[in-house]
């Protein structure tokens, strides 16, 4: 063996496994910076679905929350409209009271003039009631203060 040989092919092994050892490094670098992107990619991902499927429980929230605000309405309304009915009915049978000649004729009226004052507290008392009931279940489910038109409020003698 030549002694001058011996270091060039030690320095070479060493050399080469210097080499292979940052070759490795780099790749292990390009894993690391591969795995870095794909947990920003898989980060990002999941915010974008966490806000689409919060956005979408907001909107059927939202949208249930307006179907029973407009039923609680349309029910209000539907009472206002049939107590209204009724006065206008009341009305009637008063004046047909003040007309009436003979004392059966006035007594058969009155009596159904009470049987509408009777109907008319019932639909005020339900409307009360369906008024207190519906506006808790709105709030609790995330809904304001139902909006009720003057004329209905009226008609059911709610005071709001």
């Amino acid at each position: 063996m030549k002694p001058s040989l011996l270091p060039t092919n030690i320095l070479l092994s060493a050399f080469t496994a210097i080499i292979g050892s940052m070759t490795e490094v780099e790749q292990g670098r390009i894993k690391l910076r591969t795995l870095e992107v794909q947990l920003a990619h898989n980060q990002e991902m999941y915010v974008i679905k966490t806000d689409f499927l919060r956005d979408l429980i907001h909107s059927l929230v939202d949208r249930r929350v307006d179907a029973v605000e407009r039923g609680f309405r349309e029910t209000l309304a539907l009472y206002a409209e049939q107590a209204r009915h009724y006065r206008e009915q009341q009305g009637k049978y008063a004046d047909a009271e003040i007309n009436a000649t003979t004392p059966g004729n006035v007594a058969s009226l009155r009596d159904r003039r009470t049987e509408i004052d009777l109907q008319l507290r019932a639909i005020h008392s339900d409307a009360a009631a369906l008024y207190q009931e519906m506006t808790k279940a709105i709030l609790i489910i995330g809904g304001t203060m139902p909006i009720i038109s003057i004329a209905d409020q009226q008609a059911l003698a709610l005071t709001i």
